[in-house]
């Protein structure tokens, strides 16, 4: 995974959810376009969450995302 990879993902139209697998096994579920945030060329995204706060994931550290789509 890396910056161009997740803005196609953020850039969906229409949006699709997608939860982002990390490798210590943590899962996180993006559900709008509006609460991740990245930059071109960055090494790593941020994922606002519903409670307020904010995770910074590094793309290095990202194994799998699941779209709606291909999730069953």
């Amino acid at each position: 995974m890396n910056a161009a990879q997740m803005i196609a993902l953020m850039n969906r139209s229409p949006f699709e959810p997608f939860e982002i697998h990390l490798s210590d096994g943590t899962r996180i579920r993006v559900e709008q376009p509006f609460s991740i945030a990245t930059g071109a060329n960055s090494p790593s995204c941020i994922v606002y969450q519903d409670d307020d706060r904010m995770r910074i994931v590094a793309y290095r550290d990202i194994t799998e995302v699941i779209t709606t789509a291909s999730a069953s």
